[in-house]
């Protein structure tokens, strides 16, 4: 099992800060986040809007070589490249892949489709899969691996319906980065099970955690939950139990911390409990 951190944590630090910091606090490897930023980010840090470690994707010629020998000079391994290109947009998905492969990243994810309660699922589901397709075959031309992540609000918040979207096509170009934190929130099914669905699709995973909250009441007088992140230690998520599901199938990949529990960035002790606890848990499942 290989760990990595999210760069999108670290927003108040520079690439080269960050690189440093994740390599001290004992991770294998960076999963650096990549998105087209503004021209000046706003001056205070924050995880969406102002994160210093993003990779732009307006300058990535210009910047990749420098993300290059970061890496190099930490010894760290690029785990993957978290990209927001639309699977519905080859173009975005082909300058996605091209970054992937100049930095060395083995994948990147490409982002899935929403639901929206207005259009009927079996027509999106169709279009997606189309999508993905596509996008597999990209990643294929390319040698690298596509990862669809399971996320709430999207058509794929569960392994069952990743697997429904993905299955037929080869999971050595488009799997799945499983998120068991996002399914605190809505996609939830028994961990092993899902990881059993998945087989080979299971690529990737994103560690964080999240909780319910009780926020008000409904209309009709019943409780009004809302999803909070949480510390990865206090959420809904067993870190073990999710463990115990990866030694199951067999998964002994990637695990990525995307604690993004304080909107300003972790300090690193936070990083370093997070592997910490990331760690023992993988212990205590074996």
């Amino acid at each position: 099992m290989k760990y990595s951190l999210f760069s999108l944590t670290l927003p108040q630090c520079k690439p080269d800060e960050a690189a440093k910091l994740i390599k001290e606090a004992g991770y294998d490897g960076v999963e650096w986040r990549c998105l087209a930023q503004p021209d000046e980010l706003p001056l205070i840090p924050n995880l969406w809007g102002s994160n210093r470690t993003t990779l732009d994707v307006k300058n990535w010629k210009k910047v990749v070589p420098e993300y290059k020998r970061i890496m190099s000079n930490n010894g760290l391994e690029f785990s993957n490249l978290a990209t927001y290109c639309q699977a519905n947009d080859p173009d975005d998905v082909k300058v996605s892949i091209e970054i992937a492969k100049a930095l060395g990243s083995p994948r990147l994810r490409i982002c899935g489709t929403w639901y929206r309660a207005q259009a009927n699922y079996h027509e999106l589901y169709k279009t997606a899969r189309a999508d993905f397709s596509r996008a597999a075959d990209l990643c294929k031309d390319a040698g690298v691996q596509g990862l669809l992540e399971l996320h709430a609000g999207s058509l794929t918040p569960s392994a069952s319906l990743a697997h429904r979207l993905l299955d037929g096509l080869d999971p050595k170009h488009m799997a799945v980065m499983y998120d068991p934190g996002n399914m605190a929130m809505e996609g939830f099914e028994n961990w092993q099970m899902g990881c059993e669905l998945l087989g080979p699709y299971l690529a990737y995973c994103h560690a964080q955690n999240a909780r319910l909250t009780a926020r008000g009441a409904t209309e009709s007088g019943g409780v009004l939950w809302q999803r909070d992140t949480a510390e990865m230690k206090a959420g809904f998520v067993n870190w073990i139990t999710v463990f115990k599901a990866f030694k199951a199938v067999g998964y002994d990949g990637w695990v990525s911390n995307e604690n993004h529990h304080i909107p300003t960035g972790c300090t690193p002790d936070q990083i370093r409990d997070d592997l910490a606890h990331l760690k023992r848990c993988h212990e205590l499942a074996q």
